[in-house]
């Protein structure tokens, strides 16, 4: 464990150690603030303090309003017409079609007709159908294709023995390409080129004042 007894504070934190603030021998007053006797009134608020509104003696009455209305023009022209026609009854009577109805025209002329053919029965029977043949197709029912007794060989081909090249193809395989003994020189081009007539007269009168100026600030240092 490291020791502490060599170990120093900063520097000038030591030099205010017994300083004593200030300022404690001032008190705060609590006191309640009177405004009853410094309070003062908006200007004009008060003027008609003592104003006192009229209009009390009047009375409003409650009173029900009885309205006489009369009828519209013509309204009550017919006020003690009663309709008439009260003394008709209507009659509810149970129809009876059944003894009145009767049929529509010629509708019965037939009703004791009796279909016939009655007597004569369809007959149910299993067709046996006597099939033959299309003309010719059974001509050749028993033919027996020949060309069994001939075999398909297979034989590897040996191309290597007996192919031969075509014609005219082998006349110059011995044929040796000439020109081998030729070098290609690779040499660089020296190009003397000139300018164009003019061209160069402004570069000199250029570098002849680029100078002149060089010379007067050497002067000037």
């Amino acid at each position: 464990m490291p020791s502490s007894t060599g170990v120093k504070s900063k520097i000038g934190n030591k030099d205010n150690m017994q300083y004593t603030p200030g300022g404690g021998n001032v008190k705060i007053l609590s006191s309640k603030t009177d405004y009853s006797k410094a309070a003062k009134s908006k200007i004009g608020s008060t003027d008609n303090m003592k104003h006192a509104p009229t209009g009390g003696n009047k009375k409003v009455y409650n009173q029900k309003l009885t309205w006489t209305a009369t009828s519209k023009v013509g309204s009550l022209n017919n006020a003690a017409h009663k309709p008439a026609g009260g003394n008709v009854k209507i009659e509810e009577k149970k129809l009876d079609f059944k003894g009145k109805a009767q049929s529509k025209v010629g509708s019965l002329d037939n009703a004791k007709h009796t279909p016939r053919g009655g007597e004569k029965k369809i007959v149910s029977q299993k067709l046996e159908w006597k099939a033959q043949p299309k003309i010719g197709s059974l001509g050749n029912a028993d033919h027996v294709p020949g060309g069994g007794e001939k075999r398909i060989e297979e034989q590897k081909l040996d191309f290597k023995e007996k192919a031969q090249a075509k014609l005219g193809s082998l006349e110059n395989s011995n044929h040796q390409p000439g020109g081998g003994n030729k070098k290609i020189q690779s040499e660089k081009v020296e190009w003397k080129a000139e300018s164009k007539i003019g061209s160069l007269d402004k570069v000199q009168r250029r570098s002849t004042s680029d100078q002149g100026s060089a010379d007067n600030g050497e002067e000037q240092q």
